[in-house]
């Protein structure tokens, strides 16, 4: 079999090189892509537990001699070949190698085949390179184990490169391996490798245009060495850095050499930046070896290229970052006072002022900036100064910078203004940022940033400014990110019965935005939040107009699918969800929204499409389930839900993601609270009846189709589940679990999951839990191919549901969410693999029978399903010798329990 295969490979590899015939050489390379998916293609990398347990040792004793054969051969092909002998010790335990370990085996072998020290040089650079590989298929306890051997092998290592010194032909390939190991192996003591001769060796080599590339590599990874989490502190790695620095400075001389090769440049520049960026903390304490380091970053950044210049960038801005977190200004107002110094301020800006002839724009910006940077340590009592600096401002031009920083002053001390005995000053004021509104973008952030900081003047007046600036017709400059300044202006008025009456007053207005633009997405989500801010000052102050304004949303949500009506309606039910005088209006916002919603987002691919929709809905969801469920679960409503989130729950994006499960996890909770006492008859019906499905989707999940970093979210949602449906749970899980071929997941790992779920449900830690679960998701994500078959078997994950309009609504029953369940057929039947696929005449007589059973809740349909299986396994029965295998019988017990309706219905 291996013979014909390798011929199959020479011949087609013949025909992609050398073949005149374009279609041939297609074909050929079609095959050759076929075949590195076999298991004669990479049964080390890929199969190896697939392979007797006597094939080890041939399979070794086979690479070894390539290895020798090709020790002077080809670098690429060596190269290759200890990348397989890498992955071969990865899948092997110590005493299965021989020797003590591959390290130590390789020990052996250089002393007594020391003809082939490069090739085994080369073996001991790759070992921990592939030791992380996760192109090796090793499950993870198998690899955790490989790492720890080779890091008690770390000594070894560096001893067989400490012999390998003396041979010249071999330093660069010893420079390289000890860069590999220590990149690997943080571990060894800092006063260790300073006296280290592989240390001397290549700091050495840095003066070697020979091996000037191979000697950075190393210094830089000794750098990042002292600096890493093992390090024990940078104090501890003082000996070694002191050995460090003196190599690296010597070597600031030759960035200015033009007989310097470019790419030896950026080394050393490299290098440099790597030492200012590891030691950024030491370098801000200013010390002598600090600012050489500094002197020597100059340098770097003074070349005329920019690809070396550019470096250092990052190096500047930290130690900027560590440097500025002090201020002069600011210094000198913490020894001398606030009020103490807006008196010299003060003094500089009447000497800028002059006496009005000729009098330049620049100076009175600069002093006026610098009060404005002061007005935290500035009483909101002080009497003597701010009154004049205030009274000048309106008489300063309206040039655009210099009116840029009076509009930040004026917001700077919105305090002092608000606490101000005299109301003379606020019109002027009003009057300045009106006119910052107007001028330029740049004054008009400034200006909304001044409404912003509690400077809320007349009510009435930033109600006009709001509607102006939304409007657009009023010539201001103000962008929709910073109108939500002003919507915050109005958040910041306390003063719950003056918000709600003038809201109220203003009602009209804003009514007549949300008709205008609401097909503008910025203006809503503005417009939204500063109602967002309107409820939850007013609350019930809010009168007849929060009815107004769901009415409005809910219109308008269904018109134009704006998400942010979403997230207000969402605040709404967090205010008022508890409130009984609320229900009506409320209980008609959740079934109009979530109505709609359910219509926008029916496959995987509409929530990929609109994530934020996604992540709006469900959030507002978890909210009617905390603080209003008597609204929504007894509802079709609900259900609904269940079926759109299960259809959406593999979507990508973070947020949307983290909401649906968000909302799964809250409505299991809700079931098993106390509270919600009342709806766990109801809940655990709709739940049962998706139960199956569901679990396969968290399971596909949790092993890769989604993202790792969904894992906690992934494990709350399963442990929800099993605490909650415990013995279901786990019969659910194991027929998922079963669908995953052993070359994926063996017997024991099935079991372990199985043991997960079981002990989830008995009550053990969720910290424990999502690292069991964890485990087994590294298991099934160890390489892609491993993850493909994974994910391969339990596909499909989208669930398309279809609305009938016969489709019966159950409450107390099934709930409505019968609709789904003629794609959820789809999801056991049309899309299995053909191997497990029954006849199509069979299963389509079985989902019609289904669908019929439950959208009536028939006696007769009932009856006539339990008639639609035994015509299925007469005919599965004959088809079973013509090669197709039937359905999984489990499987079609679960889909026609899901199908009855009378929960008392049982399968004999």
């Amino acid at each position: 079999m291996e013979a014909q295969a390798t011929a199959a490979v020479k011949e087609a590899l013949a025909a992609l090189y050398h073949h005149p015939d374009d279609a041939t050489r297609t074909a050929a390379d079609r095959w050759l892509q076929q075949f590195q998916h076999t298991l004669d293609a990479w049964q080390v990398q890929r199969d190896f537990e697939e392979l007797p347990s006597e094939a080890f040792r041939p399979l070794q004793d086979s690479l070894y001699g390539l290895l020798k054969k090709f020790s002077e051969g080809p670098q690429k092909v060596r190269t290759q070949i200890c990348i397989a002998m890498a992955a071969l010790a990865v899948h092997v335990p110590v005493e299965d190698w021989g020797g003590g370990g591959i390290v130590n085996w390789l020990s052996d072998e250089m002393k007594s085949q020391q003809d082939f020290i490069p090739s085994f040089l080369e073996l001991l650079i790759v070992l921990p390179q592939e030791c992380s590989s996760h192109k090796i298929a090793a499950r993870p306890e198998r690899r955790r184990q490989f790492e720890n051997d080779l890091r008690s092998s770390a000594e070894v290592a560096l001893s067989l490169l400490t012999a390998c010194l003396g041979i010249d032909q071999l330093k660069e390939q010893v420079l390289e391996g000890f860069a590999s190991w220590l990149r690997f192996c943080h571990g060894i003591s800092a006063s260790n490798l300073a006296t280290h001769p592989l240390v001397y060796m290549a700091l050495s080599s840095l003066n070697s245009e020979q091996f000037l590339e191979a000697a950075v590599n190393v210094t830089s990874e000794l750098i990042h060495f002292t600096v890493s989490r093992e390090s024990n502190g940078i104090t501890e790695q003082f000996p070694l850095i002191q050995v460090l620095i003196p190599y690296v400075m010597g070597l600031k001389e030759q960035l200015k050499d033009s007989s310097k090769e470019e790419e030896d440049v950026k080394a050393i520049a490299r290098l440099l930046a790597d030492m200012g960026d590891s030691y950024v903390e030491l370098i801000a304490t200013g010390s002598d070896d600090a600012m050489q380091i500094v002197n020597a970053l100059l340098e770097v950044t003074s070349h005329p290229e920019f690809d070396i210049s550019s470096m250092t960038f990052n190096f500047w801005h930290h130690l900027m970052r560590n440097l500025t977190d002090s201020d002069v200004l600011i210094d000198a107002t913490d020894v001398l006072g606030g009020d103490q110094t807006l008196k010299i301020l003060f003094t500089k800006l009447i000497q800028a002022c002059g006496n009005g002839q000729n009098q330049k724009w620049q100076p009175v910006e600069a002093a006026l900036f610098c009060i404005q940077a002061i007005a935290k340590s500035v009483s909101v009592e002080e009497k003597e100064i701010l009154p004049q600096v205030m009274s000048l401002l309106p008489s300063f031009p309206h040039q655009e910078q210099l009116l840029q920083t009076v509009c930040s002053l004026i917001g700077a001390f919105s305090k002092w203004i608000d606490a101000a005995p005299s109301e003379l000053l606020l019109p002027p004021l009003v009057d300045i940022l009106n006119k910052g509104m107007s001028t330029s973008e740049d004054t008009a952030a400034a200006a909304s940033v001044a409404f912003k900081r509690k400077f809320s003047g007349s009510l009435d007046g930033l109600f006009q400014i709001y509607q102006i600036a939304l409007s657009g017709v009023g010539g201001y400059k103000v962008s929709s990110e910073d109108s939500l300044h002003l919507v915050e202006a109005l958040s910041n008025v306390k003063l719950p019965e003056v918000v709600a009456e003038a809201v109220n007053r203003y009602w009209p207005t804003l009514k007549n935005i949300f008709d205008q633009r609401a097909w503008d997405t910025r203006t809503m989500e503005s417009l939204c939040r500063s109602c967002k801010f309107a409820v939850r000052t007013c609350r019930r102050f809010m009168g007849f107009t929060i009815g107004a304004m769901l009415e409005e949303i809910q219109t308008l949500y269904q018109q134009h699918h704006q998400a942010c009506f979403l997230y207000l309606s969402s605040e709404v039910i967090k205010i008022f969800g508890s409130d009984p005088a609320c229900a009506s209006y409320l209980a008609s916002l959740i079934q109009a929204l979530f109505g709609h919603t359910v219509q926008l987002l029916r496959t995987i691919q509409d929530f990929t499409a609109r994530p934020d929709i996604a992540d709006d809905c469900f959030l507002l969801a978890s909210r009617c389930i905390r603080y209003c469920p008597d609204l929504f679960v007894p509802t079709e409503m609900f259900p609904r839900l269940v079926d759109c989130a299960m259809a959406g729950i593999t979507i990508q994006h973070r947020e949307a993601c983290k909401s649906i499960l968000s909302f799964l996890s809250d409505a299991f909770d809700l079931a098993k609270s106390p509270e919600g006492e009342k709806y766990r008859e109801l809940i655990n019906t709709i739940i049962l009846q998706r139960g199956a499905i569901l679990t396969r989707i968290m399971i596909a999940s949790l092993t890769g189709a989604l993202p790792s970093s969904r894992l906690d979210e992934v494990s709350y949602v399963l442990v929800s589940l099993s605490r909650s449906f415990g013995g279901n749970m786990l019969n659910w899980a194991s027929e998922c679990i079963t669908l995953i071929p052993p070359q994926a997941l063996t017997d024991s790992e099935r079991s372990r999951f199985l043991n997960i779920i079981s002990d989830a449900s008995s009550g053990s830690s969720l910290g424990s839990i999502t690292d069991r679960f964890a485990e087994i998701s590294e298991v099934c994500r160890r390489n892609k191919t491993v993850q493909d078959i994974v994910q391969g078997a339990l596909r499909p994950h989208d669930l398309n549901f279809t609305r009938t309009a016969s489709a019966r609504s159950a409450v107390g029953g099934c709930c409505g969410g019968v609709r789904t369940y003629p794609s959820v057929l789809t999801l056991y039947c049309g899309n299995l693999p053909a191997r497990k696929r029954a006849s199509r005449a069979a299963v389509v007589l079985v989902a019609q029978h289904m669908y019929l059973s439950v959208c009536t809740g028939s006696a007769a349909a009932t009856d006539s399903l339990f008639s639609a299986r035994k015509t299925w396994a007469r005919q599965t029965s004959r088809t079973w010798t013509s090669g197709v295998v039937p359905l999984h019988s489990s499987w079609l017990c679960l889909s026609i329990s899901i199908a009855i309706s009378s929960p008392e219905a049982k399968l004999n």
